[in-house]
């Protein structure tokens, strides 16, 4: 018996081969196609997550650039609505110490004011410069002085009208 079953168990397992090729074949088979379909799903699934980060990405970017810009925008009319309303506020300051001032030297204001610009002026021009940097400061004040004195008739001429 113990002959038997070693005789038939070799030629049982050489009977059994082919047919276990066979169904493992075609089991391997299977799964290769299985594993070419699973691989061929997760790299569309892949490529769908990345595209989608990708869009996402630049929208987020473009809406957050969107947003700053319009935030500086806002920021920069502030800071000029406030600028200019500091200067309006200096101009208006200014204009009253100079009229308060002229007022103190002289009782009057347009007229004495531009005799005294005049005289300065006269008495800058009688200076011989030292320099050719004092005589640019000399120009320079002068210039100043005569826009100061056409500013404040001009301010004048705007009291004096209404």
């Amino acid at each position: 018996m113990d002959n038997k079953e070693s005789k038939q168990t070799p030629q049982q397992e050489n009977a059994q081969t082919p047919e276990n090729f066979a169904s493992e074949l075609e089991d391997i088979r299977k799964n290769l196609k299985k594993r070419a379909s699973d691989t061929t799903t997760l790299k569309i699934l892949f490529y769908t997550g990345l595209a989608v980060l990708l869009f996402g990405f630049i929208y987020t970017n473009q809406t957050l650039q969107r947003a700053q810009h319009r935030n500086l925008e806002s920021h920069i009319r502030l800071l000029q609505g406030q600028v200019n309303h500091t200067l309006i506020m200096l101009e208006k300051k200014l204009h009253e110490e100079i009229l308060a001032l002229d007022e103190k030297l002289s009782g009057t204001s347009s007229a004495s004011f531009n005799e005294r610009i005049q005289n300065m002026n006269q008495a800058l021009d009688q200076l011989e410069p030292q320099s050719t940097s004092m005589g640019i400061l000399i120009e320079k004040v002068q210039r100043n002085a005569n826009e100061l004195a056409q500013i404040v008739e001009a301010e004048n001429q705007k009291e004096v009208a209404p």
